[in-house]
Order: C-alpha cells, then structure tokens, then sequence
C-alpha cells in the first residue's frame, strides 16, 4: 500500500500537443499540454454516440496503472481513460503538492484538452471519490454517473478522530485532501446521477496504530460511511465487495467491470443500503 495514501485508505488521516506511445495494457497512451505543464492520459475502446466515456480517478498517489487489471476489458464495451496526476507517473512535476481543487481543475483541463467525448462517468477510487463529487459540483452538465470503489468520504477526518483524538490532526487532511473540518459538520452533496457504491468487506489491516476496539469501531463507520455515499442519489447502489480489502479493482476486478457495465447500460436501478 502507497504511503501516500494513508489518509484514506487506512485510519491514519489521511493545446493539444500529445506524444503517441503504444502501450498493449492501456490502448494509447498521450502527453496532454495544460498550460505549462503535461498530463499523461491512457485511453482504449471506441467512442459510441449514445454512451458516455469512463474516466478511472486513481487515490492519493496513485497513477493510470492502478487500473491494471480493469481498463482492459472495460474497453471491450466503452471508450475508457485513466490518467497520471501531475507529479506521478509519466505526468510532469509541480513546484507544489496540489489541493484537492487544484486536481480537479487540471483533470477538467485534461479532459477538455484531450478531446474526449463528454459527458463522463467518474470511476473514483479512495480519494479518487473524493475527487469526482468536486469534479460534479464544478460541472454538473458534464458528468453522466459515479462508480465510488470504496471511496474516501468529506466525513472521515473528524469521524477518524472522534475514535482516535491522540492521533493525526486534521488541519493537513482538510485543506489538501478535501475533508470537512468542523467536528459533526455534515456533507451536502447529493446528485440525481446513477451511483454505484463498492464498499471493502474485509476489515482494515490491524496495524498497531488503534486498539482492537478502536479498528472494530472504524470498519463499522466506513461501512457506515460507503452505504451514504449510495444514498447520495436517487439512483445510488451499494454493493459489498466480500473478497476486498481497500483496493477492490485489484481483488474482486470483475466486480468493477460489472459495474461500469451496469452504468454505461442504464441497469444501475435503486436499492436501499442496508
């Protein structure tokens, strides 16, 4: 696991100018100008008039290879793309670690510059969830549904430190990774876009950070805190991934697969978390 992304997925807190490089894992792989800076962007599978195009959103310090073992066969079915952040991957470096809104931008900026079809459903892992709900609430019209692969929740700083309140602090949390700081502050994020949820089923790593009954506390809020995410929608899903642990694209792969699938043809029906 990524040190990087400790923050949320343990309970620590957490214009066109392309270079065309063949890659058989991801499709083409693209050096993307964005100002004065390059994104890499891996897209495959045809772009179709009545289907949106999937955007895979990796979690903190993640890049496009995080998807592995999915885009491939996504791309059987749906135009698909996953990215490298700037500092990662084969992403250009910045003079700074970027805020959760500096990302957002630079993936909209990405997009726009790479000429791929809107609208986009946003295949958001960890913070990667977090990510797509800032990317929704800047531009709405642009988004066509949510897959959250047991995604990061604006709650879980304060949450965490209800359980914890020796451990990390929440200043660095909330002003680069996007969580809400005021202790009990609720998220109002909602949309009417189809939503599919794949929370963790196994429990975290007992690490020695907690005690026994501290980590027993925080897989019952993450729970908690996956079966929201569905309930953020009209349309929301939540499925439990029995196998996974945090990284459920590269333990239960199928599953994700499924969903993107459900999404791109409308069988994202309802049910409520339980």
């Amino acid at each position: 696991m990524r040190k990087t992304d400790k923050l949320c997925s343990l309970p620590f807190l957490f214009a066109l100018s392309a270079l065309i490089v063949p890659m058989a894992a991801f499709g083409q792989q693209r050096l993307i100008s964005i100002g004065e800076r390059r994104l890499s962007i891996n897209c495959a599978g045809q772009p179709a008039a009545q289907r949106a195009t999937v955007i895979l959103i990796s979690g903190g310090g993640g890049t496009s290879k995080d998807w592995a073992r999915v885009q491939p066969d996504i791309a059987r079915f749906v135009r698909v793309c996953s990215y490298d952040p700037a500092d990662l991957g084969d992403s250009d470096k910045t003079t700074q670690r970027q805020s959760a809104e500096e990302m957002v931008e630079d993936l909209h900026a990405l997009l726009n510059a790479s000429g791929e079809k809107k609208p986009y459903i946003l295949v958001g892992l960890s913070m990667g969830g977090l990510y797509a709900r800032r990317f929704a609430t800047k531009y709405p019209s642009e988004v066509a549904g949510f897959l959250f692969v047991d995604s990061s929740h604006e709650e879980q700083a304060w949450r965490l430190h209800e359980i914890d309140p020796a451990g990390p602090g929440l200043s660095d949390a909330v002003g680069r990774g996007g969580f809400i700081a005021k202790q009990g502050e609720r998220s109002t994020w909602r949309t009417e876009a189809p939503l599919i949820v794949l929370g963790r089923g196994k429990p975290f790593p007992r690490t020695g950070q907690l005690t026994e009954a501290q980590f027993a506390a925080w897989d019952r809020i993450w729970q908690e805190m996956q079966q929201d995410l569905a309930r953020r929608s009209p349309n929301g899903q939540y499925r439990r991934a029995a196998k996974s642990g945090h990284l459920i694209q590269n333990d239960e792969p199928d599953l994700v697969i499924q969903a993107v699938r459900d999404l791109v043809d409308g069988k994202a029906a309802y049910s409520n978390p339980s």
